[in-house]
């Protein structure tokens, strides 16, 4: 007997269409035929088939869109919000592909809000930063990153290179950071650089990093489309896990 023949249908019909899909029959943006017609084909009832579609949806295999029907799930990346590795780095080690674009940098006096968090005087001044994350080809992140300027880190060390590297390699490797993140809206010069609409949710993450005496080397804020990313929390009886779940469907052109 074959493994389909000995399961109830709705499972030898999940086990198919999940094949379908992993072999790239439907492409992320092509619908998957009507439920009545898939029905037909596979011999079963609505419900039946349901059963299947549930499954697959539940395995985040196949995503409903109001309207326009059952396609393919975007792929989905985490980034664990617990842990200290580079946003970037956590992606590629899933097979992301990560463009990283360094839009500017400058010395500046920091805002008052980031001068509290790395401590600094009001003479002090920063590096700032601004890089642009193009996951899967699809814009996705704006990030400003505020240096102290003492840590005599200069932009020409993070091309191509981590910036949590680059902080250990100066005698600065990050021990432990806090987060927080709120939601927010872009703006105009924003929803450009991040092919959104004018207006649309956003996530805005404020982390400050510190080293093991407890020393601020690093604050960086993140504006992730809220089309694209989702705050996972798995509670566990021992543990915690925080992560950004980052699907690679591209966004919208801004307007």
């Amino acid at each position: 007997m074959t493994r389909h023949s000995r399961l109830p249908k709705y499972l030898a019909i999940y086990d198919d269409l999940r094949a379908r899909i992993d072999t790239g029959e439907w492409q992320a943006d092509d619908a998957l035929p009507p439920q009545r017609e898939l029905a037909a084909s596979y011999g079963v009832t609505i419900m039946t088939l349901r059963q299947a579609l549930q499954l697959l949806e539940n395995d985040g295999l196949i995503e409903s869109r109001p309207g326009a029907g059952t396609f393919p799930a975007s792929k989905r990346y985490t980034y664990n919000l617990l842990h200290l590795s580079g946003f970037a780095d956590d992606l590629r080690a899933q097979g992301a592909k990560v463009e990283t674009h360094i839009l500017g940098s400058s010395r500046e006096t920091p805002p008052s809000d980031v001068a509290r968090a790395l401590q600094l005087g009001p003479t002090e001044q920063v590096l700032v930063v601004t890089r642009h994350r193009v996951i899967d080809t699809h814009p996705s992140v704006l990030q400003h990153s505020y240096i102290p300027w003492s840590t005599g880190i200069s932009p020409d060390e993070l091309v191509d290179a981590s910036l949590y590297q680059v902080l250990a390699q100066h005698g600065y490797p990050v021990a432990s950071a806090n987060e927080s993140i709120t939601v927010t809206t872009l703006g105009a010069a924003e929803a450009e650089l991040l092919a959104r609409p004018e207006h649309s949710p956003a996530m805005l993450s404020h982390r400050t990093n510190v080293t093991e005496d407890g020393t601020p080397v690093l604050h960086d804020t993140a504006l992730i489309p809220s089309d694209i990313a989702e705050l996972h929390i798995d509670r566990g009886p021992q543990q915690i896990r925080v992560t950004y779940r980052i699907n690679d469907r591209g966004g919208r052109t801004a307007r």
